[in-house]
């Protein structure tokens, strides 16, 4: 194996680290924002008066809206099921929650 090859491969560990760790605090991040948006949002409609249903049904249809084309490879259906979940919970949260 030539030289550049062995320091390559010593290097790769440390460049994966990096890349996960860039990862990781990106989507860390990206999640803590939805999650404040998501309260602030979920805040504003019960205060003008929507209930918890009608929210939910916004937020379905938002996040129907973000996933774009059904048919394109950017999002599995499984993972935008798993995000409607995950929000339609933490929406949940936010509504019962008053004032907090």
């Amino acid at each position: 194996m030539p030289p550049s090859a062995v320091t390559s491969l010593q290097t790769l560990p440390d460049e994966l680290a990096t890349a996960l760790r860039r990862a990781t605090d990106e989507t860390l991040s990206s999640l803590l924002s939805l999650r404040i948006a998501l309260r602030d949002h979920v805040r504003a409609e019960r205060a003008d008066g929507a209930t918890l249903s009608e929210i939910d049904g916004g937020l379905r249809e938002m996040i129907v809206v973000a996933g774009g084309d059904p048919a394109a490879d950017s999002y599995s259906a499984e993972r935008m099921s798993e995000l409607t979940t995950q929000v339609l919970k933490w929406s949940e949260s936010f509504y019962s929650r008053r004032g907090r």
